[in-house]
């Protein structure tokens, strides 16, 4: 593989810098019998940063071919690296350019995600001022992505909910408001992709690449040093639990959810030495995560009609319509998360006892 800058890397801002904390030489062989925790943790930390790399290009790049063009030099940059380890577990998979704007935009927060997670939950293996700035960074840059996200929910209700419950007419209305806003949305991130501060990003996701510095910890083997890390991530679940048990508020169901991220990340990525246990914990998670990510979705959704009705009063009969079918898949959403909680923590337990 070729060791100099292509002309589309340079158009990315795809040379990481001297002046960041990274190694090159990371992994040693093709073929480790018994990974390092810090090669695990590369590995994880590489592939999500490729699969935001791929997906975040937009497509300012307005030129099929030079978008193309783009995305093989990328490509080619990047390689198959780490060699280590070329079958993940199946989250890990895939980390091409998606084919819809829709699709890129989640990939890229994914990514993000799973980033922030793994430099959380693993922090002691790498310089904590380098981990947590560029976890506020990776916050950033995740909360702008979100805001399109969310219309892209809103989008989706509208023109499957809306078709159900309200005329075309209305539908037509809302679908037109929310184009408008997520054209705007775009714009807004089109614009900030050619900015400093996007592009230090993409200069951050390079140093994930070729490998950040690790501590001395990190050259002990994975089996040893990460299973243990995750207590953490376990111990901050279980206090997150105790409190929506005891008051299952949005707000509290919210804060379960994302300690559950934390914990299905941080599994996912053990599974990479530690096998079915890890990755049965972390389907238990994942699913429980996705089952308040859409109670999540359902008052994000009725929020963001509430105001729109105070913005659009004559579309007021047709939000109301659309609040009230959100306010039941609310509902719908909050049955079950008790005994979904207790699988997350039977298999744990019956991981660690």
């Amino acid at each position: 593989m070729t060791t100099e800058p292509l002309a589309d890397d340079e158009r990315m801002g795809l040379v990481a810098p001297a002046h960041v904390p990274h190694q090159v030489h990371t992994v040693p062989s093709e073929s480790v019998a018994e990974p390092t925790a810090g090669m695990v943790l590369h590995r994880v930390l590489a592939m999500s940063a490729r699969t935001f790399l791929l997906n975040d290009m937009g497509n300012e790049l307005v030129d099929p071919a030079g978008r193309n063009g783009t995305v093989d030099a990328l490509s080619l940059r990047m390689g198959t690296r780490p060699l280590w380890a070329q079958s993940a577990v199946e989250s890990l998979n895939g980390t091409g350019r998606r084919q819809t704007e829709t699709e890129q935009i989640h990939q890229s927060r994914v990514a993000l995600r799973r980033i922030r997670s793994n430099l959380r939950t693993f922090r002691l293996l790498l310089d904590p001022a380098w981990g947590t700035s560029l976890r506020a960074e990776l916050a950033w840059y995740g909360n702008r992505l979100g805001q399109i996200r969310d219309l892209h929910i809103m989008r989706d209700i509208v023109a499957v909910t809306g078709t159900e419950v309200i005329g075309a007419g209305p539908v037509a209305q809302l679908e037109s408001e929310l184009m408008a806003r997520t054209a705007a949305a775009m714009a807004d991130i089109a614009a900030e992709r050619g900015k400093p501060r996007r592009f230090q990003l993409t200069e951050q996701m390079m140093v994930l690449w070729d490998g950040p510095a690790f501590k001395p910890r990190a050259s002990k083997p994975a089996v040893e040093v990460l299973p243990t890390m995750l207590k953490r991530a376990w111990h901050d679940l279980r206090g997150a639990a105790r409190t929506a048990r005891k008051d299952p508020s949005d707000i509290h169901l919210h804060k379960l959810r994302i300690r559950l991220k934390d914990l299905r990340y941080g599994c996912e990525t053990v599974a990479l030495v530690e096998g079915g246990p890890a990755r049965k914990t972390a389907k238990a998670a994942e699913r429980l995560q996705n089952k308040l990510g859409d109670l999540h979705d359902a008052c994000y959704a009725i929020d963001w009609f509430e105001a729109l009705a105070g913005e659009r009063p004559d579309l007021a009969g047709p939000i109301d319509e659309l609040i009230a079918a959100q306010r039941d898949a609310a509902a719908a959403s909050r049955k079950g998360w008790k005994k979904d909680l207790k699988e997350v923590e039977r298999r744990w337990r019956g991981w660690h006892s």
